[in-house]
């Protein structure tokens, strides 16, 4: 009977950890990437228009609360822009026109495609005054462009770091 016991824990924690570290595909682009720690949901997809796509996650493993007490939601939005015959670069600033933030790390290494550029920075969000921190990574698959940020407030980033960095790296691109 613990014998049993002992093989229905292991295939359940074997189940957990396939399923964290399976790869999720970004519809009709040949991008993949996974939530190596798990805890993250989808939320929902949003047609922009003929060309572009957002899709939405949070992290839902647990609560998490800020120094203020306020319960805080880390997120992660993919923007998917097709038939993109321009640089990432002039994509990157147009963006930032759209959404300011304050670069305080900028890198182009370790990109899963091509022209890479990637960001770590912050803002101040006008409507709740809370400091933000972000990864964000920009990054072409022939004429796909992709963007990807995934977010939490200032005080609770570094909590989530590693995970970030982490979900970052296992961006790739099925040749």
């Amino acid at each position: 009977m613990r014998t049993i016991r002992l093989t229905v824990v292991f295939a359940t924690l074997l189940a957990f950890s396939a399923a964290a570290l399976a790869q999720i595909s970004i519809p009709q682009t040949r991008v993949q990437f996974s939530f190596p720690n798990g805890g993250w949901k989808f939320l929902e997809a949003q047609q922009i228009d003929k060309n572009a796509a957002v899709y939405l996650y949070s992290y839902n493993a647990e609560a998490v609360v800020d120094k203020m007490g306020d319960t805080i939601l880390p997120f992660m939005r993919i923007y998917v822009r097709n038939n993109h015959l321009g640089s990432v670069y002039d994509f990157a600033y147009k963006r930032y026109l759209q959404q300011p933030f304050q670069s305080i790390e900028e890198y182009s290494t370790g990109m899963p495609g091509e022209q890479g550029l990637g960001y770590l920075g912050g803002y101040t969000n006008t409507d709740d005054g809370k400091d933000y921190a972000f990864r964000m990574m920009y990054f072409k698959d022939k004429t796909t462009l992709f963007e990807v940020r995934i977010e939490t407030t200032t005080d609770t980033y570094r909590r989530f770091e590693k995970e970030f960095d982490g979900i970052m790296k296992s961006f790739t691109i099925k040749k």
